[in-house]
């Protein structure tokens, strides 16, 4: 009875750990903006690197305001953890898009030396929360998955992309961010790569977004 006791506790001990909400760490690509610069003959502004480093409290104030709840809210409606306990995320400058792998964000759009017109906070908070998600998906995604199936003629950037926009969404009405969501997907249609506008097309149009949640369960 006792080793039965002392195994029960240690087991209670280790699930806040196992569902804690990951910690998200952001800090400035110097090495690797000094690289992309002379590999790819892109000019990074002075100004830019400047604002982004001076704003890294800002955002990772950001991030503190609304980044938790959307991970809380990805376990809650998955009803699965996080396996990362800590995420460590590069703010870059240069012309590389943002990516999961390594954890790199694109920060341009969001500083006013860049553009008169940046994207507010929450709408980058949601790219960081983006590339999350790849790293949260890894182990998720059914390998049978019908909807994937139905849609095998689309290419790989829609098909890795349907079941963490579906997600995206289900966390934003979740949490009744709405007015987030639309912003977030306003963003998305923007972009040079028309493969997004084709994913949220199936996820918002052709397809009940729960529909692709629920593969993710």
């Amino acid at each position: 009875m006792k080793l039965y006791l002392t195994a029960f506790f240690a087991l209670l001990i280790s699930l806040p750990a196992l569902a804690s909400t990951p910690k998200v760490n952001l800090s400035y690509a110097e090495v690797f903006d000094s690289v992309c610069a002379n590999q790819t003959d892109f000019k990074i502004d002075p100004r830019w690197v400047n604002e982004l480093k001076n704003k890294i409290p800002d955002f990772q104030a950001s991030w503190q305001k609304w980044g938790p709840a959307l991970l809380d809210g990805t376990k809650s409606v998955v009803g699965k953890s996080f396996k990362t306990e800590e995420y460590s995320v590069a703010l870059s400058a240069c012309s590389f898009p943002s990516m999961s792998d390594p954890l790199l964000i694109n920060m341009r759009y969001a500083l006013s030396s860049f553009t008169k017109t940046p994207i507010p906070k929450e709408v980058t908070v949601g790219v960081i929360f983006h590339e999350i998600l790849h790293h949260y998906l890894t182990d998720k995604i059914p390998t049978h998955s019908k909807l994937l199936e139905k849609y095998h003629a689309e290419d790989k950037t829609v098909l890795n992309h349907v079941h963490l926009l579906a997600l995206q969404k289900a966390v934003y009405l979740k949490l009744k961010q709405e007015d987030v969501l639309k912003e977030v997907i306003a963003k998305d249609l923007s972009l040079q790569n028309k493969s997004y506008v084709r994913a949220w097309e199936i996820v918002n149009e052709r397809e009940d977004y729960k529909a692709f949640v629920a593969e993710l369960k």
